[in-house]
């Protein structure tokens, strides 16, 4: 997984420490920041795969993991 580094901003969030810390062993995270930007990181990526899937209903198109990979490549910028 990739996090993007863009422009940093400081915050303050209540945010439930019980949950915060089950989110930082699930993603394997060294830091509260890290879980923080991998959990957004995770949903925008979601998000994204949802709108995909959406555009393509009806479609009779059948895309193996390495076309969506490329698809992604090539809209996003992502690297492999």
């Amino acid at each position: 997984m990739q996090i993007m580094n863009g422009e940093n901003m400081r915050t303050t969030l209540d945010i439930d420490r019980n949950l915060l810390e089950r989110a930082k062993t699930a993603l394997g995270a060294s830091t509260y920041t890290e879980a923080i930007e991998r959990s957004l990181s995770r949903a925008v990526e979601q998000a994204e795969v949802d709108a995909l899937l959406n555009s393509l209903r009806g479609e009779d198109l059948v895309w193996s993991l390495d076309d969506l990979r490329a698809w992604r490549q090539v809209s996003h910028g992502d690297a492999p």
